[in-house]
């Protein structure tokens, strides 16, 4: 199983993440689903366990991080 964990600098609603998350069309066909839980500003990201894909660590955290500047530009990410 593969997990990520982030911390926000500002609390965004994950109905909006979930929302910018949805926008990039790329994520659909070519990764894993994912599984986002929020707590305040931590959020923890589980890819399908189900699935034999892994996501390069890199190419989530690019993708985590433009889904949350589409929501708040000034909004930093420290991964855990």
């Amino acid at each position: 199983m593969q997990t990520f964990m982030a911390e926000l600098s500002k609390v965004i609603e994950e109905v909006d993440f979930e929302r910018s998350w949805g926008r990039d069309l790329s994520l659909n066909d070519k990764q894993p689903t994912v599984k986002f839980t929020f707590s305040g500003r931590r959020v923890s990201a589980v890819i399908d366990p189900a699935s034999s894909e892994r996501w390069v660590p890199s190419t989530f955290h690019s993708s985590f991080s433009a889904a949350v500047r589409r929501i708040d530009n000034a909004c930093n990410i420290r991964w855990l």
